[in-house]
């Protein structure tokens, strides 16, 4: 095996060492005169995007791959930034590969780097969404109807709390009684503290309508991430709205003779 020349091996370290903006402009010199081999490319990469150049490093990153090389800090760093350019499936493919090469943990490939949406979050912190690399798309019927396999997450969510329970079941005896106004607040104040709790506070509205009712139903709906049925759940809201002060003011014309001119 042939020995990677001296200045390649002292950028390297420069590098690993926290010399960033030294080993960067080395690395830089360097392949403005051809010098840099495939490892060198990776350093590169590092180095560029450590410093804040994000779509240099995914040039570098791009090389270093097409040379037929794999590292999962190459498919990271080509991921973050085609996920800068507006690029996500291909930056979704390229963070499952860093992913797999890395066995799951992505803390030793960032090391403090700032980390775009498409990555999950460390499989140790337990109860965390995982965000784009489950797009509603590959979501199952139950998730689109608002079960809740609309969180992929649902079974590492954190149990609801105590004041968050209770809150939903205030909000129970508030339907139970007829008392909308109340049970809205109610299970609003449950879902802010506990958003586990949605899938139950649409279990408890199932039957129910009325416009503050529906403003609820749709926030629920929001968090399970079922986007499609918050909107229809809002557009009843708006409808019963104006269904109301259509009543109302036909009420106070009853009482009162005409509507005032303004």
């Amino acid at each position: 095996m042939t020995e990677r020349p001296t200045d390649l091996r002292l950028a390297h370290l420069h590098l690993k060492t926290g010399g960033l903006t030294l080993a960067r402009a080395e690395l830089e010199a360097m392949a403005g005169t051809a010098e840099l081999d495939t490892d060198g490319l990776l350093d590169l990469a590092e180095a560029r995007w450590r410093t804040g150049d994000l779509p240099g490093a995914g040039d570098a990153a791009e090389a270093f791959l097409a040379r037929g090389r794999t590292d999962p800090l190459a498919y990271a760093i080509a991921a973050e930034a085609k996920a800068a350019l507006g690029r996500p499936t291909e930056a979704r493919r390229l963070a499952g590969l860093a992913i797999e090469g890395a066995g799951g943990s992505l803390d030793e490939l960032f090391a403090g780097q700032p980390r775009s949406g498409i990555w999950p979050h460390d499989p140790a912190d337990r109860g965390e969404p995982v965000g784009e690399l489950f797009p509603a798309e590959q979501l199952s019927g139950e998730a689109r109807s608002g079960g809740t396999a609309a969180m992929p997450w649902a079974d590492e969510r954190p149990e609801p709390s105590a004041d968050g329970a209770g809150a939903l079941e205030r909000g129970r005896v508030a339907l139970a009684s007829g008392d909308d106004q109340i049970a809205a607040i109610q299970l609003s104040i449950a879902m802010r503290a506990s958003p586990a709790l949605a899938s139950a506070v649409i279990e408890a509205l199932a039957g129910r309508a009325g416009a503050t009712l529906d403003l609820v139903r749709g926030d629920a709906y929001r968090l399970l991430g079922n986007e499609a049925e918050a909107q229809r759940a809002f557009a009843a809201a708006g409808r019963d709205a104006g269904s109301s002060s259509a009543r109302d003011l036909a009420g106070e014309v009853e009482q009162g003779g005409e509507r005032p001119q303004h």
